[in-house]
Parts: C-alpha cells; sequence; structure tokens
C-alpha cells in the first residue's frame, strides 16, 4: 500500500469522530438550553419579595393536609 492509501483509512476513523463528537457537543447544548432559566427570572428577586411580602399571593392552607 502507498502512503495515500493508509492515511485515507487512517482519516476516515478520525473524522468520524469528529463528526461523533460534533453531535455530542450539539445535544449537549440543545439540553442546556432546555433546562436554563432566564437570568431575569423573579425567582429570588428582592423586588418581587418586597412586594408579595404582605401574603397576597399566599395560597390558603387546607385543613385536610
Amino acid at each position: 500500500m502507498d502512503k495515500d492509501a493508509q492515511s485515507g483509512a487512517a482519516a476516515t476513523p478520525i473524522e468520524k469522530l469528529k463528526q461523533e463528537s460534533h453531535d455530542l457537543k450539539e445535544r449537549i447544548e440543545e439540553l442546556r438550553r432546555k433546562t436554563d432559566m432566564p437570568l431575569n427570572s423573579s425567582l429570588g428577586d428582592p423586588a418581587i419579595d418586597a412586594a408579595n411580602a404582605d401574603g397576597h399571593n399566599d395560597l390558603p392552607e387546607d385543613e385536610e393536609d
């Protein structure tokens, strides 16, 4: 075999691994986007907490629980 045939055979697994790596990175990024919360979330926002401090948004407690 000449060097071109050997390098072509060796390049195929490397290219395959590169493609699989790229696909995996895309999948990971897609899953991260699904679980990301917006940066401007009202969760833990001091202004929202202060506005709700009087309890007007609280649910009544069930006596059956």
